[in-house]
């Protein structure tokens, strides 16, 4: 698998809620549109695939190797859907004040 099918397959998991702010022949960045210090950026090289999420509640990054795109993109699925739980326990939270 290319760049160019890793990036189809993150277009298919990235909402509205994000947008593609970094694309080329070894980068991917997608940037929250809500929050521009949430960001998920995927850096290609020769042996690995390294992967930078968005850390809860803080600007902080943190950043692991994996080594095939279907890791790489369950792994952004995984943490795409902590952040989607926690933006939504925070909104029910202020629903109830």
């Amino acid at each position: 698998m290319s760049a160019t099918e890793l990036h189809s397959k993150l277009q298919s998991i990235f909402t509205s809620d994000w947008k593609l702010t970094k694309n080329d022949d070894h980068t991917i960045d997608y940037t929250s549109t809500t929050n521009t210090f949430e960001e998920f950026r995927v850096s290609i090289e020769n042996t690995k695939i390294n992967v930078a999420v968005p850390m809860p509640n803080s600007e902080v990054l943190y950043q692991t190797n994996l080594y095939s795109y279907d890791d790489v993109c369950d792994y952004i699925r995984s943490h795409l859907s902590h952040i989607r739980e926690l933006n939504e326990e925070t909104e029910n939270s202020h629903d109830s004040d």
